[in-house]
């Protein structure tokens, strides 16, 4: 294939998603763009859930129409009437960015040369939803980016093309998501331009080194403070304490607060896992230190 290959996007609205459009459309003819769909939004709540879907792909959906994308949306109950509204866009190759549903083979199979897809992590560890949590929650020194060849499964296909980096200390998580997003999109290019030319050499994943975590259910998954020392749990809540709620006390099981500030050695007379209040945020109180946590975003002291 001589041509630039025509492309479909299925992306959430994330920035990993709009990156990845906005490199696709100066290399490939991106010819529609997908966003989740799925039955009418019912309840009471109903009308605010669906200003909601739309927002979060609002961005996406701009980009696809200043690139001359047609926008569609995917409904799992119908994935022959998906599969044939892609197929009216003669696409040769699918891509997929940060997209909230597992692809049935008969939408995989509506381009001729299948689907690639981005996974924030290096493939075949931390298969599953939210990679870059588990990247910090497992205490990795790196992290990664894959583009892999979708097959039905959960991030199980054969990987085209990668990249691992060493993750410093008490990086914060959006500083990583940005540089994976940067770096996935490109990658995804390059995946992309390979396999229409019949230069792709996917790699089959090595099953013996492959995790799957779920999507991280906080009264499931937490900090133990009995093995963590300070340093791990202020690594972790820099990583992931962005998005608030990661902390727990008892009776309260929803804890408001931002990153992760400093952290120090020596107890201060607190059991492991205390969480003690402060005008501006958290003390976290572990076996060997303490971690001092931002309140939540907007809060005065």
């Amino acid at each position: 294939m001589t041509a630039r290959p025509r492309v479909v996007l299925f992306g959430s609205g994330s920035p990993i998603s709009t990156q990845a459009l906005v490199a696709l459309a100066r290399e490939t003819h991106v010819v529609g763009v997908v966003v989740p769909g799925g039955p009418r939004v019912r309840g009471p709540f109903s009308a605010l859930r669906a200003w909601r879907r739309r927002r979060s792909t609002s961005t996406l959906r701009a980009l696809a129409r200043e690139h001359g994308a047609a926008t569609l949306t995917f409904d799992r109950r119908d994935p022959e009437g998906s599969a044939d509204a892609l197929r009216a866009l003669r696409p040769d190759l699918i891509g997929v960015a940060t997209f909230p549903a597992i692809l049935p083979p008969v939408v995989l199979a509506a381009a001729p040369l299948g689907a690639i897809g981005i996974h924030p992590a290096a493939l075949p560890r931390h298969r599953g939803p939210e990679p870059l949590f588990w990247t910090y929650h497992d205490d990795d020194a790196e992290a990664g980016v894959s583009v892999f060849r979708l097959d039905g499964g959960v991030d199980t296909g054969p990987v085209v093309c990668a990249e691992t980096f060493p993750l410093e200390r008490g990086r914060l998580g959006s500083d990583l998501y940005a540089e994976i997003a940067r770096r996935g999109a490109a990658l995804l290019v390059r995946a992309a331009l390979d396999t229409a030319s019949g230069r792709a050499s996917p790699v089959p994943q090595d099953e013996s080194r492959a995790t799957r975590e779920p999507f991280p259910r906080l009264e499931l998954v937490g900090i133990d403070f009995d093995a963590w020392g300070a340093e791990r749990v202020w690594h972790f809540l820099r990583g992931v304490g962005e998005r608030g709620y990661v902390l727990e006390i008892p009776g309260c099981r929803h804890l408001p607060h931002g990153p992760a500030r400093a952290f120090g050695r020596g107890t201060r007379g607190r059991p492991a896992g205390t969480i003690e209040t402060i005008a501006d945020g958290l003390i976290v109180h572990c076996h060997d230190g303490w971690v001092e946590v931002a309140g939540p975003p907007g809060r005065e002291p």
